[in-house]
């Protein structure tokens, strides 16, 4: 009986899900449509992927997959397990000439282009705990803004690095209770943070946090350069926030928005909140019901005003914590209108990363890149959608001669990213 087909099985174990057993490298994969041949790089995806039996899908070792694209071609797809005691599994980011593998309970554990496992990085030793899964890469100074977090104190530390990988600013934050916060977001001069009543739980169960009726939920804002004494405290009503969509300043208020639910392991919705720094008051709105997650917004946006949010439409959780999903959209935070790409019921689509035409380009001069998998397991296409016609077929869909199960987050390394990577090697 094959992982991909034990209908007994976890969620985390059978179908799109299942973990693969081998390491492979494919050479010139097959295309559907046409690849742009400007569309030169890598696109890499992290993802827990088990050598053998795993308790939840959060406990699951790291496995990084790529498809590199050069001159119209889908030149190569592999994939490699991170080495090491537990091999970060939610997300990779490509910064400061490096390629970061991450999950919020460890440090960062550096990979080459060629996705073999160099070791843990912790920024000179600044570092010594953990780091975010999801740090914030500044377009306009390339500084990388993250936090870690955990059970004991300091139960929240902010870190600003500069573009070159030295941490240049480092802040206890007093938040008073070991909360969960797998998300934050900056804007051109802040950084926020959710301090929301779902606290830390055993990570080797399915769901490993647990909810606190008697936690208040309230947002920390602090300046970019501030300290504990800096901090800005918002209430809001009792929620989670699973992922930040973006975040950005509007005169004297901070708009948020973010994917939250009333409570743990419920539908999550998009929602804004508006933190007023003058009056100290939030106020708060659910600005599209659907129950999206993985939200991804052009890199260029980050910390400023967006338009766009692409975002993955998810179908209620199931007994044992699993989901599916068959739909992708493109949202318009000023005209409110879902532009919808269904790929059908037996397809499973996962997050895009929106990848940029040309550095000065419109914010939906872009393609949308995503795997989507079968909901049986049979098979993974990479898929290239125009970002300006959301809803139009693909430009081009790579045909992975291998399964990639359905993973968590990825990044895009544009050709120019991984020169630079191979001169450091």
């Amino acid at each position: 009986m094959s992982l991909a087909d034990a209908t007994s099985l976890p969620f985390h174990l059978r179908g799109a899900f299942a973990p693969v057993l081998e390491e492979r490298t494919d050479f010139e994969l097959e295309v559907t449509g046409e690849l742009p041949r400007e569309l030169a790089g890598t696109y890499v995806r992290n993802g827990p992927n088990p050598r053998r039996d795993s308790p939840s899908w959060f406990a699951g070792e790291g496995m990084l997959h790529a498809v590199h694209l050069e001159a119209g071609r889908a030149a190569c797809y592999k994939n490699r397990w991170i080495q090491g005691p537990y091999a970060p599994n939610t997300h990779v980011v490509a910064y400061a000439d490096r390629l970061l593998a991450l999950v919020e309970s460890r440090r960062p554990v550096e990979v080459t282009r060629e996705l073999e496992t160099i070791g843990v990085f912790d920024f000179d030793g600044a570092v010594a705990r953990s780091m975010t899964a999801h740090p914030k890469l500044c377009p306009h100074t390339g500084e990388l803004l993250f936090f870690s977090y955990g059970a004991t104190p300091p139960l929240l530390t902010y870190y600003r690095a500069d573009a070159s990988g030295r941490v240049v600013h480092t802040a206890e934050l007093d938040v008073g209770v070991a909360t969960f916060m797998h998300d934050f977001a900056v804007t051109r001069n802040y950084a926020v943070f959710y301090v929301l009543p779902v606290l830390l739980g055993d990570f080797r169960s399915p769901v490993p946090i647990r909810w606190a009726d008697d936690v208040p939920a309230r947002i920390a804002v602090v300046p970019r350069e501030g300290r504990n004494a800096d901090v800005r405290w918002f209430d809001v009503a009792p929620c989670t926030i699973s992922h930040t969509v973006n975040a950005f300043e509007d005169g004297d208020t901070i708009v948020l928005d973010a994917v939250r639910a009333p409570r743990v392991m419920q539908p999550h919705a998009l929602h804004r909140f508006r933190l007023d720094l003058q009056s100290g008051l939030a106020s708060e709105s659910e600005v599209c019901p659907r129950f999206l997650d993985f939200p991804r917004v052009a890199p260029g946006v980050v910390g400023a005003r967006q338009r766009y949010a692409y975002v993955t439409e998810l179908l209620d959780f199931t007994r044992d914590g699993g989901f599916t999903s068959t739909r992708a959209h493109r949202y318009d935070f000023e005209t409110h209108a879902l532009v919808t790409h269904d790929f059908g019921q037996a397809a499973m689509p996962g997050e895009c990363v929106v990848v940029p035409r040309t550095e000065r380009g419109a914010e939906d001069d872009a393609w949308a890149l995503l795997f989507v998998h079968q909901r049986d397991g049979s098979a993974t296409k990479l898929v290239i959608l125009d970002a300006r016609r959301f809803d139009a077929p693909p430009v081009a869909e790579i045909h992975l001669r291998g399964r990639v199960p359905f993973g968590l987050h990825g990044d895009w390394l544009p050709k120019k990213a991984l020169r630079e990577s191979a001169d450091r090697e």
